[in-house]
């Protein structure tokens, strides 16, 4: 395989990846990509706080109650600086990049309404998309945790704890390349419950219960020895936003959302074949960002597992163990958010993706 010799003497199969040699006769690309960063980044910090009281009842039960809270400070953003201008109304040939009088926006005349390029034609037409890192993004969340235990007596343990929250965030991203401000001019446009992972109420239950120490030997043998344990898990939905893949602003920024125009997004009785009503959402006029941010709810979740567990003594350090496991041991549905793109209506608004249905293993394991 042919090498290239690069970086003092450094050699690489293939050549040199960094092939882009700069100079003085170096031609740009119209319309090129570019990422920029401001000179003071601001880093990101998290403040946090919390407050707990505790109660212990009998011997045996604690309970717990906790306030938490956070707030995110300088979430790093994508700011696209240079996206095009919507400019409404008709234009005459020759304005804007227009080869024919008619609207003055539209999808193929995008290059000649950025802001760079209407500043100045020659030297604006070599800069495209231009990511831009912004650090003025936030992030809350708020919870109220309440928790009970009983602690492993008389044959039991019990854990249960509720917990009641709200996060509210703006757009961040991890890469420029990734996620955009929807309205370049308003970065709190994108600011609202945090998708994915805003549940309002959780709920989870575990338990463990032995069996005791049976005196009588054939009851022992029978009864002895068993262990059971489940874990209930109870969570509302998530949010979400309805989006449309027309980019309706024509300013070349995806992930752009629909209107909401009806009196509620859901329909009177909601199934997983219609999660969402159509009727109450559309495409947004030209030159508009949609409304609405994650604020539709998805459906929530209610899951069991459980396992049953049986340890035969055969010497003073060896048993032999039996144990059965179930996931979702009620097979209850797991409907995951419905698809919530109005540009492909024949699925807008259903459930198409579901969680795993009831897994069962067996296992016997030697111990020694």
């Amino acid at each position: 395989m042919p090498t290239r010799r690069f970086d003092s003497g450094v050699s690489f199969p293939g050549g040199d990846p960094f092939p882009l040699n700069l100079n003085k006769n170096f031609t740009f690309p119209n319309n090129g990509t570019y990422t920029t960063y401001p000179l003071n980044i601001q880093p990101t910090y998290l403040e946090q706080w919390n407050v707990s009281i505790q109660k212990q009842f009998g011997a045996n039960w604690l309970v717990t109650a906790n306030y938490l809270g956070n707030n995110t400070i300088h979430l790093w953003a994508d700011d696209p600086i240079n996206a095009p201008v919507f400019i409404p109304g008709t234009c005459a040939a020759g304005q804007y990049g227009l080869t024919a009088a008619g609207p003055c926006s539209t999808t193929a005349n995008q290059n000649f309404r950025r802001p760079l390029y209407m500043e100045n034609p020659a030297q604006g037409a070599f800069y495209g998309t231009i990511h831009s890192l912004d650090t003025g993004s936030t992030a809350g969340y708020n919870a109220l945790l309440l928790s009970a235990h009983h602690r492993l007596s008389s044959h039991f343990d019990v854990l249960g704890n509720y917990t009641w929250s709200h996060c509210i965030a703006g757009a961040f991203t991890s890469e420029l390349d990734g996620t955009q401000y929807t309205n370049p001019n308003n970065r709190n446009f994108d600011r609202g419950n945090c998708a994915g992972i805003d549940h309002r109420n959780i709920i989870n239950v575990s338990a463990v219960e032995e069996s005791p120490t049976f005196s009588a030997r054939w009851l022992r043998l029978i009864a002895g020895n068993w262990q059971m344990s489940q874990i209930v898990q109870i969570q509302s939905g998530s949010y979400f936003s309805a989006t449309t893949a027309t980019d309706q602003a024509l300013n070349s920024i995806g992930a752009q959302r629909a209107n909401f125009i009806g009196a509620s997004p859901y329909p009177a009785v909601q199934t997983n074949a219609e999660w969402l009503n159509p009727a109450a959402f559309a495409q947004p006029a030209l030159g508009t960002f949609g409304t609405g941010i994650n604020n539709l709810l998805g459906p929530g979740l209610f899951n069991v597992n459980a396992s049953l567990v049986r340890s035969v003594r055969i010497k003073e350090k060896q048993l032999l163990q039996f144990r059965a496991e179930a996931f979702n041991l009620l097979n209850h549905t797991e409907p995951t958010n419905p698809n919530f793109s109005i540009s492909t209506p024949s699925t807008f608004g259903k459930i198409t993706v579901f969680g795993s249905a009831r897994v069962m293993q067996f296992a016997v394991k030697y111990v020694f």
